[in-house]
């Protein structure tokens, strides 16, 4: 695993894409934060019909109204407590 500053991910970032296509974690600190350098498919950016179909029927399900709402914190904590 490879941990680095974001300045030295900007001067090695070709070094970084090559690791992570073999296979390593690359994880860049940013002041308190640390990413991760992902590699993704082009099977994580498409939407299959799978999918869509549950996506059109959660839709569906909300225009009918019989999906439960939650617009605040505490309608959220209020609705899981009620499970």
């Amino acid at each position: 695993m490879t941990t680095l500053s974001i300045r030295d991910f900007r001067s090695n970032m070709a070094s970084s894409f090559n690791k992570v296509d073999h296979g390593e974690n690359v994880l860049i600190r940013r002041r308190n934060e640390i990413y991760a350098l992902v590699k993704i498919g082009a099977e994580d950016l498409t939407i299959t019909p799978v999918l869509q179909q549950r996506i059109d029927e959660v839709h569906q399900a909300l225009c009918q109204g019989e999906c439960t709402i939650c617009a605040t914190h505490d309608e959220l904590d209020s609705f899981l407590n009620s499970l």
